[in-house]
């Protein structure tokens, strides 16, 4: 299906969706690179201080000459230790044996003394290459290590060689060397990347975050438009019932009145038990429907002239469900209602709030049938308004019926014209309220009515 071929509606979802999906993933690869961006510039910095540090240890063996005595051997690696030392980011060079006895250090005073112990020198895992680990004492620094390999004149590595002087013997011990540089800098270079990390992240995190927020409002503003279309849509056609209704109201209930008119008179003149008797009072009735259908049709549509005044509710509940207590005596349906006097008086049109609660207490009593319960309840809930619930133990209704229920001539009885909820919604949004109805199929149905405490006319056009 192309773009050009959807809704506007459809088109526009689609569009936010795909564009706030290729943000997420922009966001994400944006993430990925900066952490591994910084996973490289701290691996590079350490990188730079080990080649640094094998650089020096390569040196040192350089300039140190095994091909001479022992005694002068030590002396040069003592001199040459001392001198390296003065390397800017060096802080100290040591060289010990297996033990961890110090037999060279650029600090003379540390000469045989013991710088690790023979049990940690294992631990360090001592080979021929180079080995780093990061030290804090006595500051921050990366201590690189390895075994001390110094050459001979023709540049060969002697890990052992034997000397005769003056009838005496040595044997040159395996060496190892230890450097210390200073991670200052590498800590500040790290620190100063991780803060820009952090920063990006941060920065990421808010394109995140309006990027959702936009598609939530997006998504919320979309919801209302359509809700604001569908109202609209349904005041379209109660404006077009409008004008229908006001051109063939008239044309029809004088007819009607004739009929019934007519009738009533063959009814009167046919004895009771006779087949014309029963038709005329079927005709009668037949104009008698027909006639509440036309007038319901015209309370649907005419503008509505609200008389509004102090009401109190609980006299106004009361009195409804007397206009029905007889119905619902015949029936067997309990009828059950609190009266709460701390209810303040709301300003409504009650004649128009009665005929609301009417239709209701009617279509629950015939969704019990028999033999249930018609409940009414009313409280003052947050925001300055009035709660009204009618709650029936009738057969419910359907989920697919829910969101029609209210539309014009939508009915699922026989006898039904389709307007008694219709005209419901329309007188309470009239007093600025909402009507809200929750039903599981055989469980009974709940109508709750919001009513403002102060109401005022509304233009059914706006």
């Amino acid at each position: 299906m192309s773009l050009m071929r959807l809704p506007k509606g459809s088109a526009a979802s689609w569009l936010s969706g795909l564009l706030a999906g290729l943000t997420l993933l922009l966001i994400g690869l944006f993430t990925v690179l900066i952490v591994r961006d910084y996973a490289r510039e701290n691996t590079a910095a350490r990188q730079n201080l080990e080649e640094k540090g094998s650089v020096l240890i390569r040196a040192l063996e350089s300039g140190t000459r095994v091909g001479m005595g022992m005694r002068m051997h030590q002396m040069q690696l003592q001199a040459l230790l001392e001198e390296m030392a003065w390397q800017p980011g060096v802080l100290w060079f040591a060289v010990t044996d297996d033990a961890g006895r110090i037999t060279a250090h650029s600090d003379p005073q540390q000469v045989g003394k013991t710088l690790y112990s023979a049990a940690m020198m294992r631990e360090l895992g001592i080979g021929e290459r180079e080995r780093w680990r990061r030290i804090v004492t006595p500051g921050p620094a990366l201590e690189i290590y390895r075994q001390f390999r110094p050459q001979n004149p023709a540049g060969r590595h002697h890990m052992r060689m034997m000397s005769r002087r003056g009838g005496d013997c040595f044997a040159s011990t395996p060496q190892v060397i230890f450097i210390a540089l200073d991670a200052s800098e590498l800590d500040a270079t790290l620190a100063r990347e991780r803060r820009n990390m952090i920063i990006m992240l941060c920065a990421a995190g808010v394109v995140l975050f309006a990027t959702v927020s936009a598609l939530f409002w997006f998504r919320r503003y979309q919801r209302s438009w359509l809700q604001l279309q569908e109202a609209n849509k349904r005041k379209e056609k109660l404006t077009a019932l409008g004008h229908l209704a006001a051109g063939v109201a008239h044309e029809i209930r004088n007819p009607l009145s004739s009929i019934k008119g007519i009738a009533k008179y063959f009814a009167e003149r046919a004895p009771s038990d006779s087949e014309s008797h029963a038709l005329a009072q079927v005709m009668a009735k037949e104009a008698d429907r027909l006639n509440r259908v036309v007038s319901e049709l015209l309370e649907l549509v005419r503008p509505p002239h609200l008389s509004l005044q102090a009401v109190d509710v609980n006299a106004l509940i009361t009195h409804s469900l007397q206009l029905v207590s007889q119905d619902a005596k015949s029936r067997d349906i309990d009828l059950q209602f609190h009266a709460r006097p701390e209810l303040r008086l709301i300003q409504a049109d009650p004649d128009r709030l009665t005929q609301v609660l009417l239709n209701l207490y009617l279509n629950a009593i015939q969704a019990i049938g028999r033999d249930g319960t018609l409940s009414v309840a009313a409280s003052e809930c947050e925001g300055q308004q009035l709660k009204i619930t009618i709650s029936d133990s009738g057969k419910g209704i359907a989920p697919e019926q829910l969101e029609a229920i209210f539309t014009p001539y939508f009915t699922t009885k026989a006898d039904g014209t389709g307007l008694g909820l219709a005209v419901v919604q329309n007188i309470i949004e009239q007093h600025g309220g909402t009507v809200q109805v929750e039903s599981t199929a055989g469980e009974g149905a709940v109508f709750t009515l919001f009513l403002p405490m102060n109401a005022s006319q509304k233009d059914r056009q706006g």
